[in-house]
């Protein structure tokens, strides 16, 4: 049950945004456990952002998972992650930041499951 946050500097289309979802929730699954069909995902664009005092058109992604993943899995998805930036927004590596979150307990559709 990966939550993904997503805010980026850079204005997106609707077609962007939509791009950009698939893109990250299809590759997920690096993670064990972890696919589309269980993933959230939110995109906040348009923001300002700096960097060193100077003003950036970079993302930083918020990601939240259930329970502890593997170190290689998490390194493995942020690779992929700067990839997809670089490929579908023409945002480097250098302007991307990614944050995991492990949460202890989750409570979804109804369920709280700890």
């Amino acid at each position: 049950m990966p939550y993904i946050q997503i805010s980026i500097a850079k204005k997106l289309s609707n077609d962007e945004k939509n791009k950009l979802q698939m893109e990250l929730a299809t590759q997920i699954d690096v993670i064990p456990g972890k696919n589309i069909g269980n993933t959230t995902i939110t995109i906040i664009d348009g923001l300002t952002m700096y960097s060193n005092g100077e003003p950036r058109n970079g993302a930083f992604f918020d990601i939240r998972l259930y329970k502890e993943s593997p170190e290689d899995a998490k390194k493995a998805y942020s690779e992929k992650v700067f990839v997809i930036m670089e490929d579908v927004l023409s945002i480097p590596p250098n302007c991307v930041q990614i944050n995991f979150t492990e949460q202890p307990v989750w409570a979804s559709g109804g369920n709280f499951m700890n």
